[in-house]
C-alpha cells in the first residue's frame, strides 16, 4: 500500500511540474505579446506616442507662403516646432504628381536642421503620404503649376500606424527565441520542426510587409503565369486587379500608409473581367513549379476572398509548401541537417520561399535530392530502392523549370558496385541515370538547336543586341575567347555569389543587406560547414573516406559544370551577341549551389563539444536572429 501511495505522490508531482512548466511558458508567451504590442505601440514611435496628437488640414491657397520661379511654385508653411509624423497631400489628377520637400525641423539639441526629399504621388490613389517624423519649424513644398492647379490641399498628422509585420515579428523572434533556449532539449532533438517553424513565421512576416506589392525578381511575370494556370480548363479569366498588377500599373508606396491606401484600391478596384484568353487545359512541365502557388490563387478565389488576400494565400501557400519539402529533406536525411537547415533559413530563401517565382521550388527540391542521395551514397546497406526513386524524382521535378541544375543527377554515377546485388543492376541503373540526363539536357538545348537550324533570332522578349543563334556562332567560331569570358565572370564573383550578401541577404528591389544581421547568418553557415558532420559518433574506415573523398571531387565538378551552364545559358539568352562581358546572372541561381558546395567541407577532425541538442538549437536560434534582423532591416526600418 505503501508503495503504490508513493507512487501516486509522484505522479502528481510530475503533473504538477509539467503543469507549472505550462503555465510559465503561457504566462512568458502572453508577456511576449504584451511587450511587442508596447514596444510597436511606443518604443518604436516614441516621438509619436510623447507628443501632442495633432491633424490640421491646410489648402494651398492658404499657405503661410507662395512663391513662384522658373515655372515651379513653392508653399511654405510654418508649423512652430509641432511634431509630426506624416504630411499628406491630397490632389485630383490624371497623371502622377512630382513634388520636392523641404523641412526645416529641431533636432534632439534644439538645433535647427534641414532635410529635402522627393515624392511622386500616384494619381490612383489621388494622395501621397511623405514621411516627416521631426518637430517642425517649417514645412515646403515644391510642385509644377500644371500640377498645382490640381492639387487641394496638404493634411499634416501626428499619429501612431500601428505595423502588424513589425509586430508579429517581434512576437514570432522572441517566442521561438525562448522556446529554443528554455526549451533545447525538446526542440533541439526536431531539427526539421525548428525549420518548419522559423520559415513559416519568417515568410510570414515578408508577405504581410510586402502588402500588395511584388518585390521579388520578375515577380509580376511570375504571378501573370500562376494566375494563368489557376483557371481550369482552357479559357482565363482577367480581373481589373489582376491585370493592373500584371501590367505594372499599381502604384508604388514607400510609407505604411501609402501601403495601406493601395491595397484598400486594389480592393475597391471592379473586380470585374476585362479580358479573357485560352490556354492550354494542361500546366506545362516548366511551369508546374508554380502548383503551389496556383492552388493559393485557386483556394482564394473560390471562397470569394478580396484580391489582396487572393494574393497573400498565393504567396503563403508557396511558403508552406517549399518549407514542407526542406523540412522532408532535413527529416529524412542522415547527414548535414544543420547545413540543410542553414540554407535554408537563408533571408534570401526564405524572402524568395515567399514570393510568387519558381526559384524557390527549384532550390526545395534540388535540397532533397541531394540531401536523400548523400544519405544512400554514404550509408553501409544496398541501395534503398524508394530512397533513391525519391532522390531521382526530387531532382528531375527540381529542375522541370531550370535544366541547367540537371547535372546533378550524375552524382548516381559515384554509386560503388557494392551497393548493388549484382553487375547488371548496376549498370542498367546508371544508364537509366544517363538517359535521364540525355533526356532533361534535351528539354533546353534542342529548342535551341531548332533555332539555329531555322534561323530564327530569338534573345530577350526585352529588346536589346541578343540572339541565341547568332550568340552560339560566336561561341563556336570563337571557343578560346568565349572560354576566357566564361572563367574571367566565375573567378571574379565565386565569392561574392557564394558567400556574399548578393546571395544570402539579397531581397531584389527591396535591397540588398550587409549589416550585422548578415555576418551573424555568414559565419552560423561557415562554422555549420565545417562542423556538422564531425557531430556524428562514428568514425569511418579507409574505405568510407574514400568514398567521402571521391564524392567531394565529383561534387566539385559538378558544380563547376553547373555554374558554366548557369552562365552559359544567360550568355545566350540575355547578353548582347559577341559581348565580353555576360549579363543577367543572377547570384540567387548560385543557392542550389551551397548546400552541395557545403558537401566539399566534410570532415571529423573538426569537432564541436556541445551536446547534439544544444548544437541545433544554437545554430537554429542564430539563424533565426541573423535573418530576423535582414528582414527587419530591408522590409521593415
Amino acid at each position: 500500500m505503501k508503495k503504490q501511495e508513493s507512487r501516486r505522490m509522484k505522479k502528481i508531482k510530475q503533473i504538477l511540474q509539467k503543469q507549472k512548466k505550462y503555465l510559465r511558458d503561457l504566462f512568458v508567451i502572453l508577456g511576449i505579446i504584451m511587450f511587442a504590442f508596447l514596444a510597436e505601440h511606443i518604443l518604436l514611435q516614441w516621438n509619436s506616442f510623447k507628443s501632442e496628437k495633432f491633424e490640421q488640414t491646410y489648402s494651398l491657397d492658404r499657405a503661410d507662403e507662395i512663391t513662384n520661379k522658373w515655372g515651379q511654385r513653392t508653399y511654405s508653411f510654418n508649423l512652430d516646432g509641432r511634431y509630426i509624423s506624416s504630411a499628406y497631400l491630397n490632389f485630383q489628377s490624371d497623371t502622377d504628381i512630382e513634388s520636392e520637400v523641404s523641412i526645416i525641423y529641431f533636432d534632439g539639441y534644439g538645433n535647427k536642421e534641414e532635410k529635402e526629399l522627393t515624392d511622386t504621388a500616384s494619381h490612383l490613389l489621388g494622395k501621397s503620404a511623405i514621411p516627416v517624423n521631426a518637430r517642425v519649424q517649417q514645412f515646403s513644398i515644391k510642385i509644377s503649376y500644371a500640377d498645382a492647379e490640381v492639387c487641394d490641399s496638404v493634411q499634416f498628422v501626428n499619429q501612431i500606424v500601428f505595423h502588424w509585420a513589425r509586430f508579429l515579428l517581434l512576437v514570432f523572434g522572441l517566442s521561438l527565441g525562448y522556446m529554443f533556449v528554455f526549451h533545447g532539449d525538446f526542440w533541439g532533438k526536431k531539427p526539421e520542426w525548428m525549420y518548419a517553424v522559423i520559415s513559416i513565421a519568417l515568410g510570414t512576416v515578408i508577405i504581410l510587409s510586402a502588402h500588395h506589392s511584388f518585390d521579388s525578381w520578375d515577380e509580376q511575370i511570375h504571378f501573370h503565369t500562376a494566375y494563368t494556370d489557376s483557371w481550369l480548363g482552357n479559357m482565363v479569366a482577367y480581373t481589373n486587379p489582376a491585370m493592373a498588377n500584371a501590367e505594372m500599373r499599381v502604384p508604388t508606396g514607400d510609407t505604411v500608409e501609402e501601403e495601406q491606401w493601395i491595397g484598400q484600391w486594389l480592393n475597391s478596384v471592379k473586380d470585374e473581367v476585362v479580358l479573357t484568353s485560352e490556354k492550354g487545359r494542361f500546366i506545362k512541365y516548366n511551369e508546374r513549379a508554380y502548383l503551389p502557388q496556383i492552388l493559393g490563387l485557386k483556394l482564394g478565389r473560390t471562397l470569394g476572398l478580396s484580391y489582396v488576400v487572393t494574393v497573400f494565400l498565393g504567396k503563403f501557400f508557396n511558403l508552406l509548401f517549399c518549407t514542407a519539402v526542406v523540412a522532408c529533406a532535413i527529416r529524412f536525411s542522415k547527414y548535414g541537417k544543420r547545413t540543410l537547415m542553414c540554407v535554408g533559413l537563408l533571408p534570401t530563401t526564405i524572402f524568395l520561399f515567399s514570393s510568387f517565382t519558381y526559384d524557390a521550388f527549384v532550390i526545395a527540391f534540388l535540397m532533397l535530392g541531394i540531401a536523400l542521395f548523400v544519405t544512400e551514397y554514404l550509408s553501409e546497406e544496398k541501395i534503398k530502392t524508394k530512397r533513391t526513386m525519391l532522390s531521382i524524382f526530387a531532382m528531375i521535378v527540381g529542375c522541370f523549370s531550370k535544366a541547367v541544375y540537371i547535372p546533378f543527377l550524375a552524382l548516381y554515377w559515384l554509386m560503388p558496385k557494392d551497393k548493388f546485388y549484382s553487375r547488371r543492376q548496376k549498370n542498367l541503373f546508371k544508364a537509366g541515370i544517363f538517359v535521364l540526363l540525355i533526356l532533361m539536357f534535351a528539354s533546353f538545348i534542342l529548342p535551341l538547336i531548332g533555332n539555329v537550324t531555322s534561323g530564327a533570332e530569338v534573345g530577350d522578349y526585352r529588346g536589346g543586341d541578343t540572339s541565341q543563334t547568332s550568340q552560339l556562332s560566336m561561341i563556336l567560331g570563337y571557343p578560346l575567347t568565349y572560354t576566357g569570358v566564361l572563367l574571367k565572370s566565375l573567378g571574379t564573383t565565386f565569392a561574392s555569389y557564394f558567400i556574399g550578401s548578393k546571395v544570402l541577404a539579397n531581397f531584389a528591389y527591396r535591397g540588398i543587406y550587409d549589416g550585422i544581421g548578415y555576418f551573424v547568418v555568414l559565419l552560423t553557415m561557415l562554422f555549420t560547414f565545417v562542423t556538422d558532420f564531425g557531430m556524428t559518433e562514428k568514425t569511418y574506415d579507409a574505405q568510407m573516406k574514400r568514398k567521402i573523398l571521391m564524392m567531394k571531387i565529383w561534387n566539385a565538378v559538378l558544380i563547376f559544370g553547373t555554374a558554366c551552364l548557369v552562365w552559359t545559358a544567360l550568355y545566350l539568352d540575355f547578353t548582347p551577341v559577341g559581348s565580353m562581358v555576360i549579363n543577367g546572372v543572377s547570384p540567387r541561381y548560385y543557392l542550389p549551389l551551397i548546400f552541395p558546395l557545403s558537401l566539399i567541407f566534410i570532415n571529423q577532425k573538426v569537432r564541436c563539444s556541445m551536446k547534439l541538442e544544444n548544437y541545433q538549437s544554437l545554430i537554429a536560434f542564430l539563424m533565426l536572429i541573423g535573418t530576423g534582423i535582414s528582414i527587419y532591416c530591408l522590409m521593415l526600418a
